[in-house]
């Protein structure tokens, strides 16, 4: 199959006018101004741009059900208790999150994102749900263990790590939650085993103040908030830390790491963050919404840290798209630079979630994995700024050279 149309950006090479893309058995065998071989189909979009399919490197698309339903504010502790509060009953948590997890795979694959890093507390009902497509799921499985449940730690790191819903759509990572839901040791643990299986491993890290006084003096809302989920036990140990630097103690600081958030980081965060080669997702609307001070994602892009977006979950966003995600911060920063911003978008967030040797670019050799996004033709002649610009939805989105959106 041939595919043309105004503008190609590979992202990892110069968008290219009027180009063409070929794909042969699901990869991409050839990119440029490709001529089409006697009896190749050829699917000529016209006035768009065909970009690599999106990555949307953190998100919880078991949430998918809470849009609208539990509205952020600066409030950190109370939107979570407002949050706990919406939760199913026990007996209907599972089918409530499974298809929760299946709407936001079609959001999701609507909005031209063909590769989600997922967080699901519930691997073993979640996990089959995503586990043969579209979407090209990484699945950290979650872990809480602090306090008077710190013994279901074994249990639930089992779970989270268990690989037995693996396919070629979906593999298997951990997820620590944060650092006031899971101990020192229970973190280095799942750290481990993430070493030992040559997993990715993902936490949430520096999202709130709340959560920087707890690490610190090991009060505040934070502590009430584990007090009133009946958590809270004595043998629980303030670390007197900042997140970044308590993270550190507990392995957590590597190449293989994703951080969600890291709302709240000093120069001396990003050095380490920098010098450890661990990795970023920002998610700017939910940001945004709980009215954070501005996020230090080009301080951290100047240090050479892989900077890559998430959506969060709708519980926090209006939507699961990460081309939403540019086109607000490209309205906050319009002087930013607007292929680094694609970039967050594709090729940065495969790396994070490590399947950028599969996609994340249009390059020969990966998944055709494609989103094609319309010109706006009363928008900027430069293709980035047209597609940063412009309210346009995607008009296809492929996965693995197969067209999952009409």
């Amino acid at each position: 199959m041939l595919i043309r149309a105004r503008h190609v950006v590979p992202i990892d090479g110069r968008p290219i006018t009027n180009g063409a893309l070929r794909i042969e058995r699901g990869r991409i065998t050839e990119v440029g101004t490709a001529k089409r071989a006697e009896g190749t189909p050829v699917v000529d979009f016209g006035d768009a741009v065909v970009l690599p399919g999106f990555v949307n490197a953190h998100t919880h698309l078991e949430l998918t059900h809470l849009l609208d339903r539990v509205p952020p504010t600066p409030d950190f502790v109370d939107w979570i208790d407002r949050l706990q509060a919406t939760r199913a009953p026990a007996k209907e948590a599972g089918s409530v999150c499974i298809e929760s997890a299946r709407k936001g795979m079609r959001l999701s694959v609507a909005a031209g994102v063909t590769t989600v890093g997922d967080i699901t507390s519930r691997p073993a009902e979640v996990r089959p749900a995503l586990a043969h497509g579209p979407l090209r799921v990484v699945s950290f499985g979650e872990v809480i263990a602090t306090g008077t449940i710190r013994d279901q730690l074994a249990g639930r790191l089992q779970a989270a790590i268990d690989a037995s819903d693996a396919t070629k759509y979906l593999t298997v990572g951990v997820s620590p939650h944060a650092a006031y839901t899971v101990e020192h040791d229970g973190i280095r643990a799942c750290v481990d085993e993430a070493a030992r299986a040559e997993m990715r491993l993902c936490m949430h890290l520096a999202e709130s103040l709340e959560e920087l006084r707890y690490l610190r003096d090991g009060d505040g809302p934070m502590r009430a908030f584990l007090d009133r989920l009946g958590v809270w036990d004595t043998v629980i140990q303030c670390p007197r830390l900042a997140p970044v630097p308590f993270a550190h103690t507990c392995g957590v600081l590597n190449n293989r790491t994703v951080l969600a958030h890291c709302n709240y980081v000093s120069d001396e965060d990003i050095g380490l963050l920098a010098s450890t080669r661990t990795q970023v997702a920002y998610c700017p609307r939910t940001h945004a919404a709980f009215e954070h001070p501005p996020h230090r994602f080009r301080d951290m892009l100047d240090a050479s840290i892989n900077v890559c977006i998430g959506t969060d979950s709708l519980a926090s966003n209006p939507s699961l798209s990460v081309l939403d995600e540019v086109r607000f911060l490209h309205s906050r920063y319009p002087d930013f630079n607007t292929h680094t911003l694609l970039e967050m978008i594709t090729l940065r967030g495969a790396r994070a979630l490590g399947v950028d040797h599969l996609t994340g670019s249009l390059t020969p050799g990966k998944s055709a994995d494609i989103t094609v996004i319309p010109l706006d033709n009363d928008g900027p002649t430069d293709p980035l700024r047209n597609i940063l610009e412009s309210v346009l939805h995607p008009l296809t989105t492929v996965t693995r050279g197969r067209r999952v959106t009409s």
